[in-house]
């Protein structure tokens, strides 16, 4: 097994893939033992050219000396400015969060700094809340995450489906770009061609374009939608429609400018 401490470039930066999209708490697992029995080696000797390593790890301390992330891996290969990384599972320790990834290949780019995520993407955070995907990208520069894949992110009665994402976990916004279908339970779903919006920061939601709301007992069609959720329960407080509101009931059709409900 490896130790790389203290390293602040590489690989590290997959342990906060999509971090903003959910939040929880979690206590920081003990890493005494798992430091036991490993071989040191440096950064630089890992990123060679044309070196493979098998179960590897690496770790990252903030100010205080205090693990921030952990990264382990089955084994790694590097050729020239490549990495590449086969049974990824990676940790990032928040203040208020644990999240944890998993992804069967990873590859980083030395160069770039960009990482593609590939298949079987698991992103799990401390309060139950999960990410799954096939692909993504991280760029190190600009903490950008994207991905044109289908993701799926549930938390408590929230399950989102879209085609394609954009994140900054640090802003913990989330942006789906198409093809939007969200379920709360238990008889709310909400559909729309997107994008759709989630800031965490401001506890909203924001549907745009062809947006249609279906429960128990009516349709409604909008062009734009906003939910605003209960940031204790994740409950939904209210939701305005905004522009060509068309409600459907089972017993006939109203047109509404602008409705909050």
């Amino acid at each position: 097994m490896i130790n790389i401490l203290k390293s602040r470039k590489a690989l590290f930066v997959l342990a906060f893939l999509i971090a903003a999209q959910v939040a929880g708490c979690a206590k920081k697992e003990s890493v005494s033992e798992a430091r036991r029995d490993r071989q040191n080696i440096s950064q630089e000797e890992l990123l060679e050219v044309n070196q493979e390593v098998y179960s590897f790890r690496l770790e990252g301390f903030n100010k205080n000396n205090e693990v921030q992330w952990g990264l382990e891996g089955g084994s790694a290969s590097v050729a020239l400015r490549k990495v590449n990384i086969n049974d990824l599972k990676a940790v990032y320790y928040g203040e208020d969060m644990t999240f944890t990834i998993f992804a069967d290949k990873a590859v980083y780019d030395k160069e770039t700094q960009d990482i593609e995520l590939e298949a079987n993407i698991i992103g799990k955070t401390s309060d139950g809340g999960e990410l799954t995907t096939t692909s993504a990208k991280w760029n190190a520069k600009t903490e950008r995450i994207e991905t044109d894949a289908y993701v799926t992110v549930k938390r408590d009665n929230i399950s989102c489906r879209g085609k394609g994402m954009i994140t900054r976990p640090r802003l913990k916004r989330v942006q789906f770009r198409e093809e939007i279908e969200v379920v709360i339970l238990p008889d709310r779903i909400i559909t729309c061609d997107g994008p759709f919006e989630i800031n965490h920061d401001e506890n909203k939601a924001i549907f745009h374009n062809n947006v249609k709301i279906t429960d128990k007992d009516s349709d409604t069609f909008t062009d734009k939608l906003t939910v605003y959720l209960d940031p204790e329960t994740n409950q939904i407080e209210r939701i305005v429609t905004e522009g060509n509101v068309r409600v459907v009931h089972t017993g006939g059709v109203e047109d509404i400018g602008k409705m909050t409900f």
